[in-house]
């Protein structure tokens, strides 16, 4: 007699660089972006005559926002916004259409499970895409408060709008933005993309378009260091990698801060003594805030052309905003370029950020901010190294941050 089924054991995500080929926008909302490409898909929502009647009504409400609302930026937010009852018709309606197009759902949660982007969780096909437009609902819905609303995001001092919200000339702003989205809006667009344009233009005209900067990094500031890494013989290295975090100057037109200096001339030495092949470089456009200078090309810069670093040994990883983000990403860096996860990367700070890392306070706020806890086996080794061993979980799409998803 057989014995009960085994759970099945969850997909492993591919390991290499996912195609953005709108960044900004398939990196906040990746799931939609791969059923708006995917024939099968867009037929199933074709036929579903619930998504069909809802995407009339998006477009109908973005139009009658723009005769409506005038200045008051809060208008434009209530009328693009999904409530928390329109994302569950949504599911519901976007579920019977895949569940009637077993092979489109099937088809979109490979891709899905292939990203590492949403966690495995059981259910059937179509549950898998629905979870990933409630979060696509999900991370709209905080862009539209933050930069339409005025809600704090993350980071108040460093995350916010670049103008006042409230003002009525910003009111101007987003009338004209929503204006030139409904010029634009074509009557066959989908049930998701009026909310998902507005979401978008909000971050352009606010210039928080980080996100998408710099993309796609393996055709070009890591291209050469991606095709050095397959010469590497990782058993000839302590660690794998040298993880700089940034530390972003406060004082406007500087470039590198001291200590991101430091860092910078401690990792080289790390790397010369043979620690690690490459260095991974985090961190973004941060401080101050709006800053045209990006902390890991800055370190890239300085690593080359002061401390004899090869540039194809450096990863820019320039999007991070939080010390928790630097080692999430790094981690992704060193799963999506095939470099070995059960090896440890080694963490190369100043004495003040190697103590906060190895504190329980940082795994709790990794947990409160990210949902999960990118690392295991922290070791502080020195005084100003710390290493560790990456995680798959840091493919995790965060839907709360939209500057660095």
């Amino acid at each position: 007699m057989a014995g009960p089924a085994l759970p099945a054991e969850p997909p492993v995500p591919a390991s290499k660089p996912l195609v953005y080929k709108q960044p900004l926008r398939d990196k906040l909302f990746y799931g939609l972006s791969l059923l708006a490409r995917d024939p099968q898909a867009l037929a199933a929502v074709a036929t579903s005559p619930d998504l069909s009647r809802l995407a009339a009504e998006r477009r109908a409400r973005a139009r009658g926002a723009v005769e409506a609302c005038g200045g008051d930026t809060g208008c434009y937010v209530r009328g693009f916004d999904w409530s928390e009852a329109e994302v569950g018709a949504v599911s519901q309606a976007l579920a019977a259409a895949l569940k009637a197009h077993p092979e489109a759902a099937r088809r979109l949660v490979a891709a899905l499970d292939a990203s590492g982007l949403y966690p495995a969780a059981p259910g059937q096909d179509a549950d898998v895409v629905v979870r990933a437009w409630a979060q696509a609902a999900a991370a709209a819905h905080h862009i539209l408060a933050v930069y339409g609303g005025g809600e704090k995001p993350r980071g108040p001092a460093i995350d916010g709008p670049a103008y006042d919200v409230a003002t009525p000339a910003y009111g101007t702003l987003v009338k004209s933005a929503a204006s030139v989205l409904a010029d634009g809006l074509a009557d066959d667009s989908l049930f998701f993309e009026p909310t998902e344009a507005f979401a978008l233009l909000l971050l352009e005209i606010n210039r928080r378009d980080e996100a998408g900067r710099l993309e796609p990094l393996e055709a070009g500031e890591n291209k050469a260091a991606l095709a050095r890494l397959k010469t590497v013989k990782w058993a000839n290295y302590p660690y794998t990698a040298l993880v700089v975090p940034g530390y972003g100057p406060e004082t406007a037109g500087v470039a590198l801060s001291a200590p991101s200096l430091l860092r910078v001339k401690l990792a080289a030495k790390r790397f010369h003594d043979g620690k690690a092949p490459v260095i991974i470089v985090s961190g973004g456009y941060v401080h101050p805030n709006q800053t045209p200078y990006n902390e890991a090309l800055e370190m890239k810069k300085t690593l080359v052309q002061d401390y004899g670093v090869p540039a194809d040994a450096i990863l820019v990883e320039p999007h991070a905003r939080h010390t928790t983000t630097n080692l999430r990403n790094a981690d992704r860096l060193i799963y999506r370029y095939g470099m070995p996860m059960d090896r440890k990367a080694l963490v190369v700070t100043d004495l003040g950020q190697s103590g906060y890392i190895t504190e329980d306070r940082f795994a709790t706020r990794n947990q409160e901010d990210l949902g999960y806890v990118p690392f295991t086996g922290l070791e502080r080794v020195s005084p100003f190294d710390v290493a560790y061993l990456p995680t798959v979980s840091a493919l995790t799409l965060d839907a709360g941050d939209p500057l660095d998803p």
